[in-house]
């Protein structure tokens, strides 16, 4: 027969293998709606954007880039880059405060749960 630190203990290791499987599922489900969207984006501007000037159709390079009406697309890029570097760095910065958070409280609340049952 198991004791209470064992009970306690197998359970906290299976809620954090818990954890780690909706994180993964988590992550899949986001890799693969990432990667969706980056064939649609794909798709799309071959789409909507013709040959290139200069260029033979299909064929993509920074000096395209350089052509009458491409300030729009330029823009476009540069305010996508700036916004996914903001959000990337909001998140992981979210990410390490929830982290640590976490560490301090869980010790604290075993401490005490611990100091209960031995009072009892």
């Amino acid at each position: 027969m198991r004791s209470d630190k064992e009970r306690i203990a197998l359970l906290h290791q299976r809620a954090e293998e818990l954890k780690r499987q909706k994180e993964k599922h988590a992550l899949t489900l986001w890799g693969s709606a990432s990667a969706g969207l980056a064939a649609l984006l794909l798709v799309l501007t071959l789409q909507f954007t013709g040959a290139p000037h200069g260029l033979g159709q299909g064929m993509f390079s920074a000096s395209s880039l350089l052509g009458e009406s491409a300030g729009g697309y330029v823009l476009a890029a540069v305010i996508a880059f700036a916004a996914g570097v903001v959000i990337t760095t909001l998140i992981r910065r979210y990410r390490s405060k929830t982290k640590n958070r976490n560490n301090t409280e869980e010790p604290k609340a075993m401490l005490e749960k611990e100091n209960e049952e031995d009072n009892r």
